[in-house]
This record gives C-alpha cells, structure tokens and sequence, in this order.
C-alpha cells in the first residue's frame, strides 16, 4: 500500500494509473475489510464465476436451444403449429426486457437475492414447461422461463467483474464466456439425442435439474458482490483525511491518497471491519435495500443512449448479433437438403464450431486482451485509457465480416462449396459477436464505473430488442435478397460499425469529459 499525497491530473479525464514503477496498480482500490468481495480468496472467485457460467449456460440453452427440437415440439400440438413460433420468438425479447426490471433491483437490493430469486424462477418455470397442459401455459410457462434466463446477460457478468480488478477483467469475463458457451455447444449437439431418447418434456427435465443443482450450489457459495466503496476508488486511489491520532477523520488536517499495487498486496483489518463469516455469507439479503438506487437507473439508462460510445457500442453489438441470428435461423435449411443433406440428429454438430471458437477467443480476446491493456498503457507512462479496449475489435471485425460474406455465398450456392464452409463460417461469425461483446461489457464498466449497471443493461437489452426484431425479418429478407445478399448488407454494416471504432478511440476521453460535464456521469455526481 502506498500513500501520496498529490491527486493525480489524469483522474478528471476518466483515466487510471494502471501500471506504477512497474508494479500494476489495483483497480478498484480493496478496501481493509474482509468482507470486501474484491478481497475474497482466489477459490471463492472461481466458485462465483463457475456458478455465474454455469447459470448463463442452462439459460441460453433453454430460451434459445429449442430451434433443434421445435419440430418435436410441434407434433405434441397439432393444429397449432404455427402458433408454436411464439416459443422460440417471444424468449428473446423477455429476456431483454428482464434486465430492465432486475438489475435496478439489485441495485437496490443486492445481486445475490435477485440471482438466488431468479434460480428459484429458473427451476419452477422449467418444471411448468415440462408439465404443461396445452401450448398456452407451455408458452406462458417459458415466457417466465426467459425472464429469469435474461439475468445472464447483464448480471452474470456483472457480478463477475465485481469480484475481480481491472486488469484482470478481460480474462475472466472470458471464462464465463468459455464456460457459458461450451457448455452450450454441448447440450447443442446432444439436445436432439435427449430429445429422441425421452421427449421434449425431459429436455425441460434435464436442464431443471442441473439448474436445482447449481441453485443449492449458489445459496452456499454465491455471496454477495456488490460493496459499497468510495467513488474515487474506481480510479485506483483512495483519497482520506487523517486526524492527529492517524485515525480516518473528513476534518481530519492530514490528506493522503492511498494506492495498492500488486506487489505490495492489500493488509486486511479485521479488528476494526470485522471478519468474514458464513453466516454473513448465507444470509440472503445481507444489506439494508436503497430504493432510491431504482430511479437513478433509469435517469442513467436513458442518458446513455445520449453518449456516443456507448451507443455505438449497442448498435455494434446488435449488428454482430444479428449476423448470429441469421446463420443460427437458416443453417438447417441448407444443410438438411441436397446437396448437404444432413440428417435431423446431425445438426448439432455444427455447434463443434462454436466450441471451437471459444477454445480460440479464451486466450486471444481474453488472455491477450488483458495484455495488450497493460502493453499499451506501459507505453503510455503507465496511464490506462477504457479506450484501449477498442483495439481488441480488430479481429473480430476482419473476421465477421469474411465469415458473414462467405456463409451467404455458400448458403446461395451450395454445389459450389462444401458443407464445412457454413460451419466455419457459422463459427466465425459467433466468435465475432464474442468479441464485440466483451469489448461492451468491459468497456461500460471501466469508462463509466459509476454508471456499470444502467449501461450494461444498455448494451445487453438493446442488442436484445434488436434481435427480436430481427427474428421476424430474417426470412423476408432471405426471399427478397438471398442468402448472399443478405449476409452482403450485414456484413457491410457490421464491417462499417467495427471502423468507428478508430474516431471513437480517438474521441473516447473527449466524450468522457463531456459526458462527465453536462450528464454528471463521473465522480462526485453519484
């Protein structure tokens, strides 16, 4: 732990001291009390990111995984098979307006009871599914379903982040990317398997009783993420007034700004905090709820669509994801025909690809991501702009783009290509969608720390809206500009979005300041 006594000039430009004598400075600054999440050991970090994987796994799978087995599901309703689509339409969109209503919540509340509550609405919504008497309650049933599913997006990551430092963050948001999404890949290819062996109804069954497990899992180890820290030690220094005893006094005469770096390590003061204890760790609401916190969200939430980065951000994320949506509703009705013609059981062995991609992503926009942060701001007198996270979209964007115009050609003209050029393709495009999206969600919470929840919400329901819009469109636009043509205007407007980001890294500071200025997101605004 150092002490200084100067504040540092780039703390008003949103920037941070990441790397001091070459030592990489902790952001947020830990606090001495053991109970501070950021001060949890290692293993418990693990367990919360595991669980947190876990959680968002089962989710997409159930609310998004039942385009493999809908033709299944059809058959159980006859005379209603069109009315079936609503089981695969309405989840994406229930899951976007989901953040809207929990993550405020849980600004109030905390995260864990509004994760424990939403495992709790995860298992009993799948055991209606499963029991459903006619398709009405089945898609009432999976419409709450998708509202708990909905809570991956925004507070899973959140809470991940909340646990860990900032040059850390792009790793370990990229193990819940990994885990969350092989898993997937996963229960992808064999759903159709479970499907044959027990019926739709046990697919239900299956997933609810992993979720049952991970739920138990959760009340014992999940703890609570959220901690209330002063707001300057998002910038990596703690600012305090000091009596003549060395007590912490505001009237104190003595000022220090006190830093903690990596090599020096946090010095816990359980004396004085308090020592962590289990039955603080199990106690389902463990802080007094702050009401007021529900209706500053909403202020935020609105004003950051007023933030060009930001919404930028949500328009690159939506483009990404569309591109996703696209090769996701149409890659069976190319390969089940000639010249492909895949069997119905095969089609989850595309899915190989999506793992495939994340045995890529985890080291190159996870590992390298967090590398290249601390490379540049080394280069850079050791000051860390959000900004530099920009440069990790350069990757994914080249390769969106080639996979989305190949995967059009290939689906327009299938005697000309194999099948393995849709199942690369198919995997490119979601390692691309990846990466936008870790850049998103890291980047909301490092430029804009006071604003992490509204604005993740931003991103990760607006990308949402965006694709429930989209799913309707997919066909008419397939009919109307082919497969090729399509993919060709999508991966133009994907290509263009992923350029912004060189005026927007050069603007990112300028627009922090500004937005700092006139919509008080910064420090001492809060």
């Amino acid at each position: 732990m150092e002490s200084i006594t100067k504040t540092p000039t780039y703390r008003a430009a949103g920037n941070v001291q990441l790397i001091l004598n070459n030592e990489t400075v902790l952001i947020p600054t830990p606090s001495p009390d053991p109970k501070d999440p950021l001060n949890l050991p290692p293993w418990r970090k693990w367990a919360i990111l595991i669980i947190q994987g876990l959680f968002g796994s089962t989710s997409v799978i159930l609310a998004s995984g039942m385009g493999a087995i809908i033709t299944d599901v059809q058959r159980s309703y006859p005379g209603e098979e069109a009315r079936t689509n609503d089981l695969l339409t309405y989840p994406t969109l229930f899951m976007g307006i989901a953040n809207l209503f929990a993550i405020p919540l849980s600004m109030a509340v905390g995260r864990r009871p509004v994760f424990l509550i939403t495992m709790v609405a995860l298992v009993a919504s799948g055991i209606g599914c499963a029991l459903a008497p006619n398709l009405s309650a089945h898609i009432a049933f999976r419409d709450i379903m998708s509202f708990a599913a909905g809570q991956s997006e925004a507070l899973c990551p959140l809470a991940v982040q909340e646990v860990h430092f900032l040059h850390e963050r792009g790793r370990k948001i990229a193990w819940f990317v990994f885990i969350e999404n092989v898993i997937c890949g996963i229960f992808f290819i064999t759903s159709t398997y479970i499907v044959e062996a027990g019926g739709w109804r046990w697919w239900y069954g299956t997933f609810t009783i992993i979720n049952f497990v991970v739920l138990i899992l959760s009340y014992f180890l999940a703890t609570e993420t959220w901690y209330e820290r002063p707001e300057d030690a998002s910038q990596g220094a703690v600012h305090l007034n000091f009596n003549d005893k060395g007590e912490v006094d505001k009237a104190g005469d003595m000022h220090r700004v006190i830093r903690v770096t990596t090599a020096q390590g946090n010095v816990l003061e359980p004396e004085r905090y308090g020592v962590r204890t289990w039955k603080q760790d199990l106690k389902v609401f463990p802080r007094k709820p702050n009401w007021s916190a529900m209706g500053r969200f909403y202020k935020s939430l609105a004003q950051g669509l007023l933030i060009p980065t930001m919404f930028w951000l949500l328009l690159l994320n939506g483009a990404f994801l569309s591109l996703y949506i696209i090769t996701s509703a149409t890659f069976a009705g190319i390969l089940i025909p000639p010249p492909y013609s895949w069997s119905f059981s095969s089609l989850g062995y595309i899915f190989i690809g999506q793992i495939a991609s994340c045995l890529i992503f985890l080291p190159l926009l996870g590992y390298g991501n967090d590398l290249m942060i601390k490379g540049v701001s080394k280069l850079r007198g050791g000051i860390y702009q959000p900004e530099y996270r920009f440069f990790n979209l350069a990757i994914p964007t080249i390769v969106t783009v080639v996979c989305g115009v190949m995967y059009g050609q290939a689906a327009a003209h299938p005697y000309q290509y194999s099948w393995g050029t849709i199942a690369v393709t198919f995997g490119g495009v979601f390692f691309g969608f990846l990466g936008a999206n870790v850049v998103g969600v890291t980047y909301a919470v490092e430029a804009f720390p006071l604003r992490a929840e509204p604005f993740l919400v931003m991103i990760c329901a607006g990308r949402g809206l965006i694709s429930f819009g989209l799913s309707y469109s997919v066909l008419p636009a397939v009919a109307a500009l082919g497969y090729d043509g399509t993919m060709n205007v999508e991966s133009i407007i994907a290509g263009v979005l992923g350029l912004i980001a060189i005026p927007m890294y050069l603007a990112g500071p300028k627009i922090r300041l500004l937005a700092n200025r006139y919509l008080k997101t910064g420090q001492g605004h809060e």
